[in-house]
């Protein structure tokens, strides 16, 4: 296996796809639908005994420890595509193939296959999985909002809950008679459940997200992602299977650190400015999401605020924020690999050629599908915008050290704090609807 260091494979082979959009957001539960959900699911003794082997101690081989640090991360999903993330392996035959138009092919000498030779494609879309085959294989993500639609669209994944409400650890005497720890029990497992089903479905990586409760709270999110980790080792999922899902606070780089040092790969989410970034790739995440568009956004009408953060000059403050992460990755020799996120058209796509990985719906892949490359000669590479990136050199030096300070300052003055803090509570939100909706089916303890 190839080395952390390793620069990631560009054939199309290597690429990535997710089963669906990687940032939607949870949206109110319809009281209706889950009142008629609850009364569908199949009985709780049923379903327990069907899922005992959810529960099941299998010992840890003894040289799971020793997992190579992965070199081709990726994930993803939302609560719409949860139906989608129960059906991606051909024997299941719940997938209704009807809904879904027949795969489409990589046209040759096309934008999209000339793109394919610089960057790993990650596919963004709510309707089906994988229509375009050739993009390479699937992956997965589990999250509050993913675990609640799954639970809703009573499909025989809701035994992931299931075999974690009997599962030993989680029961209120193992959990101290503490009714919140037993739930938070609950849903951890009931993720390592849901991860491990997707572990098997999918050739990728599986991203998990940690309590996001705990964004703020280092000692918390470590507890949690150890706990997670040791769940899945009792499954037997490969340690090099899974990521960490944890947003990008000064906490929560300080623990993707401590989790990084011990083997323990990490997914840095909602990062919007190059403190950020600089400070997890420190840390050592496998994994580092930025936001093209949201960044863009954001400064259209903060010009000063663009020239105190050196992209005041840039004709898109989005894509040289990606362009500038990218540099200081790469100049200092740092192993972490960047995801762009919120790219909305194909002239984001021609402009950040050259990134790790590229988040893309069907609309522009289908778009850059339907163009003839410019590239000289037939099934030749786009050029790699990323080649030529550079970092200013007192920014440069500026990050080469950032202290709690000096981050938090930095996201004041940027998209981070808006759009982060946003973000934790649209993840907050999603699990506080699950939690609602676990209470329900929870059993008694003496159950």
């Amino acid at each position: 296996r190839a080395q952390p260091e390793t620069a990631p494979a560009r054939a199309s082979s290597s690429v990535l796809t997710p089963l669906v959009s990687f940032d939607a957001r949870p949206s109110a539960p319809d009281t209706h639908t889950m009142s008629a959900a609850l009364s569908a699911a199949p009985s709780f003794t049923a379903l327990a005994r069907q899922t005992r082997a959810l529960t099941s101690r299998r010992p840890h081989s003894a040289n799971a420890t020793a997992v190579p640090r992965p070199v081709v991360p990726v994930f993803r999903v939302s609560a719409a595509g949860a139906d989608a993330a129960t059906t991606t392996t051909a024997t299941t035959p719940t997938r209704n193939w009807s809904k879904c138009p027949e795969p489409a092919v990589v046209a040759p000498g096309s934008e999209l296959e000339a793109l394919l030779h610089v960057s790993n494609l990650v596919y963004d879309t709510k309707r089906c999985v994988n229509e375009y085959g050739e993009l390479g294989k699937q992956a997965a993500t589990v999250s509050a909002a993913i675990l609640l639609a799954t639970l809703m669209s009573n499909t025989k994944d809701v035994g992931a809950l299931e075999g974690a409400m009997v599962y030993e650890p989680c029961t209120l005497e193992e959990c101290a008679m503490d009714e919140d720890a037993r739930l938070e029990c609950v849903i951890d497992k009931a993720f390592v459940n849901l991860g491990a089903m997707m572990a098997e479905r999918v050739e990728g990586l599986v991203s998990v997200e940690v309590d996001v409760h705990a964004a703020h709270d280092p000692e918390q999110i470590v507890a949690r992602a150890r706990r997670m980790r040791d769940m899945f080792d009792e499954l037997g999922v490969s340690r090099d299977k899974i990521l960490f899902k944890i947003p990008g606070t000064w906490q929560g780089v300080q623990a993707v650190e401590a989790l990084e040092k011990e083997g323990i790969h990490c997914h840095v989410t909602l990062v919007y400015c190059l403190e950020q970034a600089a400070a997890a790739a420190r840390a050592g995440a496998t994994l580092i999401q930025v936001y093209v568009g949201r960044v863009r956004t954001w400064y259209k009408s903060r010009h000063e605020q663009a020239v105190k953060n050196h992209l005041g000059d840039a004709a898109d403050p989005g894509v040289e924020f990606v362009r500038q992460t990218c540099a200081f990755i790469k100049s200092n020799g740092l192993k972490s690999k960047v995801i762009a996120a919120s790219v909305r058209g194909r002239s984001d796509v021609l402009a950040l050629a050259g990134v790790d990985y590229i988040l893309l719906n069907d609309r522009i892949i289908a778009e850059l599908n339907d163009k003839v490359s410019s590239v000289s000669g037939a099934s030749g590479p786009l050029e790699d915008q990323m080649a030529s990136a550079t970092c200013p050199d007192h920014m440069t030096e500026d990050l080469a050290w950032i202290d709690q300070g000096a981050f938090e300052t930095a996201l004041r003055n940027s998209a981070a704090m808006e759009y982060l803090e946003n973000g934790i509570t649209g993840y907050v939100s999603a699990e506080e609807q699950l939690k609602e909706f676990i209470k329900q089916k929870m059993p008694p303890p003496n159950v």
